[in-house]
């Protein structure tokens, strides 16, 4: 047996995506920059993906160019927007790497980054926002739910903030797109940022929705596909499978906080809940197990079938304790002691009662503690 309990960090590619994508990765194969008839039959499969993810994101199809996927996305937007001369720019505490990454390199080449800070739920404090912000910041970035704790920020306020102040404001949605609808119009914001794969699309492909895209440079040059905003021969199966994505989430039947609260009271004699007091993802669970290694603890679950994430880290191979966690006021042991269960739309019941049996088995075996004990859970 084996269930997957790690949807946070990518998820199955869905039915209704993988039906959409079969043609353009068989028969269908043309570039859409060509004239012939195979060309034409990808242009208009491209143009369809484009229109029907400007409709669900509440935006213009003109206003979406299509990525590799939301690090690009990001990228593109914290770069394009702060410009190159150096300025101002205030980011969240928590942000993923693909937005924290590009400001800590905006400081490197001489931009000033007002880093705003977050309760102990991990959210951002509006009011400290608002007074960081200044009329002449390049850019203001706050995500839209958290990727490590799932908690859900206060978007329309911290984007009316910024519109007032004429500062343009980023969001990445990457998170916060698998779980409710998000729009470019509707939230008020410059740009947006989302990823196919983090709601049952496929791997290498997302998109940038942005107000006014002629304001953001691109980061690839070529042959000045995407209107010009993002070369490169297009990924028609990706386009095509992340709006179908897309238009099946909004269309599916959310089970996952129902279970997350039957798994919640499951554990409740093992963990601490973290960001508990927020509003959160529905499928998110960030789950402090105090005395236990998160990495040992991932291991052994896995040996008993079941798929989680420690929540000490959001990048590949980083040891450190996660920033978003330290941010909150957690200490770097606690931070270490976190593990990470996300929901999809494929969990049932019974892989929820079944983890809640492995997790308090596992727990125990750790608990008992030392070389014997560790061994025995992994």
């Amino acid at each position: 047996m084996s269930v997957y309990l790690d949807h946070a960090a990518t998820t199955p590619l869905g039915p209704e995506a993988r039906a959409a994508m079969e043609p353009y990765l068989s028969e269908r194969f043309g570039n859409a920059s060509e004239p012939h008839a195979y060309g034409r039959a990808a242009r208009a499969a491209l143009d369809d993906a484009r229109a029907a993810l400007a409709a669900l994101l509440d935006a213009e199809p003109g206003q979406v160019v299509l990525t590799s996927g939301g690090s690009e996305a990001d990228n593109q937007a914290v770069f394009g927007l702060a410009g190159a001369a150096p300025g101002r720019v205030v980011v969240s505490a928590i942000e993923h790497p693909a937005v924290r990454e590009p400001a800590r390199e905006l400081e490197r080449r001489g931009f000033e980054v007002a880093w705003a800070p977050v309760d102990g739920d991990g959210v951002v404090d509006a009011e400290e926002f608002e007074r960081l912000l200044r009329p002449h910041d390049r850019l203001a970035a706050v995500m839209w739910a958290n990727n490590v704790t799932g908690a859900v920020q206060p978007i329309a306020r911290l984007a009316a903030a910024a519109c007032e102040r004429g500062v343009p404001f980023h969001c990445d949605a990457v998170q916060a797109a698998a779980s409710f609808p998000v729009g470019l119009r509707s939230a008020g914001v410059e740009s947006l940022a989302l990823s196919a794969h983090k709601l049952g699309g496929p791997k290498g492909v997302g998109c940038l929705v942005a107000r006014d895209p002629g304001r953001i440079p691109p980061l690839v040059w070529g042959g000045g596909q995407e209107g010009g905003r993002r070369s490169g021969t297009e990924n028609i199966p990706g386009a095509v499978g992340f709006a179908a994505a897309l238009a099946a989430t909004r269309a599916g039947d959310d089970r996952r906080a129902a279970l997350r609260a039957r798994l919640e009271a499951a554990l409740a004699g093992d963990i601490t809940v973290v960001s508990a007091g927020a509003e959160r993802l529905p499928g998110h669970l960030l789950a402090l197990v105090p005395g236990i290694r998160a990495e040992l603890l991932v291991l052994a679950l896995d040996r008993e079938g079941y798929a989680v994430a420690a929540g000490s880290a959001c990048a590949a191979g980083d040891a450190e304790p996660s920033h978003v966690l330290v941010a909150q006021g957690m200490s770097a042991q606690d931070a270490r002691s976190v593990v990470r269960v996300s929901l999809g739309a494929g969990t049932t019941e019974a892989d929820v009662d079944g983890f809640a049996g492995a997790f308090a088995a596992c727990v125990g075996r750790l608990r008992r503690g030392g070389l014997e004990g560790v061994a025995a859970a992994v």
